[in-house]
């Protein structure tokens, strides 16, 4: 009897052992799926912030290419009236250098009456002379 106690208890144990590991391997299969979906969610955070950083990028990227177009704009309209500014230089130089050459030809002109004056004064001198010198005779023969 002693014996079949013995073994009885053995089985009680043993059953408990049994049951005990179902429930380890159990805990531990709970603890293997809580791990996965844990990791799982890990890695759908990480992924989804990954995400969110490109798209943060492709928005930023976006403004850099609108601010990049707008500088472009820019260069062309400041381009444009730069073109615009070195026509207008070149006909204001086109212009100073037709009025200084009217000028010239007016400085020409106006030597060549100065001279012709210098010529007449000396003209109107030498006829004041001979005047004087024609009544000075005049007035001896009378």
């Amino acid at each position: 009897m002693h014996l079949s106690l013995d073994a009885d208890v053995q089985k009680l144990k043993a059953e408990k052992l049994r049951k005990g590991k179902r429930k380890v391997e159990e805990d531990l299969d709970n603890l293997k799926t809580d791990y996965k979906k844990l990791h799982m969610s890990m890695r759908t955070a990480e992924l989804e912030k990954t995400l969110n950083r490109i798209e943060n990028l492709k928005g930023k990227a976006g403004e850099l290419e609108i601010a990049l177009q707008n500088c472009e704009l820019r260069i062309e309209f400041h381009e444009s009236n730069n073109e615009q500014w070195k026509e207008q230089l070149h006909r204001s130089q086109d212009q100073v250098r037709e009025r200084d050459y009217v000028m010239a030809e007016a400085v020409a002109q106006i030597r060549e009456v100065a001279d012709h004056l210098q010529t007449l004064a000396v003209q109107a001198d030498v006829l004041s002379v001979t005047y004087e010198l024609e009544l000075d005779r005049g007035r001896e023969l009378a």
